[in-house]
């Protein structure tokens, strides 16, 4: 195990690291609130205005907040 282990180290930095990578990816650019209005406004049809999104995504951002200060 002694050559193997010292692998093991870089190994597991490395895992770590692109772990590290991809959840600060994914927050930025798929969880944000502007990546979620962008989403809906694309998806959504031609009646659902930014403005709307933008009041739902506060809306829900407010809720959070106050459940995770209780």
């Amino acid at each position: 195990m002694g050559s193997y282990g010292v692998l093991l180290v870089p190994a597991a930095l490395l895992i770590v690291t692109t772990l590290l990578f991809v959840t600060a990816w994914l927050e930025e650019n798929v969880l944000s609130p502007r990546s979620l209005i962008l989403h809906t406004i694309r998806t959504r049809s031609r009646r659902v205005h930014p403005e709307h999104v933008e009041r739902l995504v506060a809306d829900q951002s407010e809720r959070l907040l106050r459940h995770l200060q209780r």
